[in-house]
């Protein structure tokens, strides 16, 4: 009775995520109202301490926010976007691909889905309507690429799964060995996709026609080739060090945070910005993370807690052990439901790699493999979405329905999930 109890809950909270509950109210009380039930509250109460004192999480999440505050107080946010978005003038043939394929790459560097859509949407979006491109076209082709932050370090998807790995594998699992583990997989589903939406916009004729029915400047946007960089410097500094770590042991020993540390300097000083205005940045963006990711971190971590004590998670284990296919499948369909349904796959991802990927040896799957693939899961199914908040911001700057925007990255969405899952775990 207590198992089928704690199903109810777990239905109850999806219905009240569904419904736009505050995400992290929702779990944390599903949690406690499970363990009370299963007479073990201090196994909440646990998951809470736990969950608050992940160090590598919050280092590694709290200082890429950190960052990304002071790129956006230096403006060199704008100045990549910018940059990278020149080269489309001249290649009209594949705005559509070449949009998504931009904001992926910034994404990588600044990872906020909603930053970086509103960072290069406000660029890309007047960009391809000018050329032609259909406005919601033109937003879906951003909305497209905005999963690029599965590449960086920042994303919390990702030093989660090298937390769990570490304890599974019982080894020192480095958050960049996860991201190098499914770079090829991720990819190539954005190329994947990028190139289905652009058949979707050849088979629409969106690609071209438009006439927009004012225009704006962003073309004269001068760009600062030295700002422009400065972005990418703490991602590249941790690539360098991964991939070269007895010619550059200095690299090699440079953790998340002190690049992240070390690249808000370099702006500070390069845009000769006032240091005491990026300081208060710096440390704002430190208890942003800590708040809005971190937060689901440690309310994911009650809610499991629940889960476990009322015994749906061994049930649940002891279902996939008979079949690895069930598990990869739950790995993949789960956290991409939720993020479909809810707008985001943070909760129902965190969740999932915390309640079954730590058994994953059991099903014979690799637990970065899994892993990775339920944070790809999730992040793609945000980008089709009709309620995430990344969606909005591209309806808004292209101005469409963002039901409108969906229905263009439904299908290239799904053919990612296919390609990563092949990739990944195999068929």
């Amino acid at each position: 009775m207590l198992t089928y109890f704690g199903l109810l809950i777990i239905i109850l909270t999806i219905v009240a995520m569904i419904k736009k509950v505050e995400s992290r109210l929702v779990l944390i009380a599903a949690g406690f109202i499970m363990a009370v039930a299963a007479l073990a509250p201090m196994a909440a109460f646990n998951g809470l301490t736990k969950g608050m004192t992940e160090s590598n999480l919050i280092c590694n999440i709290c200082s890429v926010m950190a960052f990304a505050f002071v790129m956006k107080y230096t403006g060199c946010d704008l100045h990549l976007s910018n940059a990278v978005s020149k080269p489309l003038y001249k290649v009209r043939l594949i705005l559509v691909p070449g949009a998504t394929f931009v904001t992926f790459f910034v994404n990588i560097s600044l990872p906020s889905a909603a930053g970086v859509a509103a960072a290069v949407g406000s660029v890309i979006i007047p960009l391809l309507m000018r050329m032609g491109v259909h406005p919601a076209m033109a937003g879906a082709a951003v909305l497209m690429g905005t999963y690029g932050s599965i590449l960086s370090p920042g994303l919390p998807h990702n030093p989660f799964v090298a937390e769990i790995a570490t304890k599974v594998l019982q080894r020192d699992v480095p958050v960049m060995e996860v991201i190098t583990r499914h770079s090829m997989a991720s990819v190539t589903t954005v190329i994947v996709a990028g190139l289905l939406l652009w058949g979707v916009s050849i088979f629409l004729k969106e690609g071209k026609g438009y006439v927009p029915p004012t225009t704006t400047n962003e073309e004269n946007f001068k760009v600062n080739p030295l700002y422009a960089v400065i972005p990418i410097v703490p991602v590249a500094m941790l690539i360098t060090g991964a991939l070269f770590p007895e010619q550059l042991p200095a690299l090699a020993a440079l953790r998340v945070e002190h690049t992240m540390l070390f690249g808000a300097a370099l702006g500070l000083v390069a845009t000769r910005k006032n240091p005491m205005d990026g300081s208060r940045q710096f440390f704002a963006g430190l208890g942003k993370g800590y708040a809005d990711i971190m937060g689901i971190v440690i309310a994911a971590a009650v809610f499991v807690a629940g889960m476990k004590a009322t015994g749906v998670v061994d049930a649940g284990i002891e279902l996939m052990k008979t079949s690895e296919d069930a598990a990869t499948l739950a790995a993949l369909l789960g956290p991409w439901a939720m993020a479909v349904v809810c707008g985001s796959g943070n909760a129902a991802t965190i969740a999932f790699n915390e309640a079954v990927t730590v058994s994953a040896p059991a099903f014979g799957v690799d637990v970065i493999d899994m892993g990775a693939l339920a944070t790809l899961a999730g992040c793609i199914g945000r980008c089709m979405s009709p309620i995430a908040g990344v969606t909005f911001v591209c309806a808004g700057l292209c101005g469409a329905n963002p039901m409108e925007l969906v229905k263009r990255t439904c299908l290239p969405c799904l053919a990612g999930l296919v390609v990563g899952y092949a990739m990944l775990i195999g068929f």
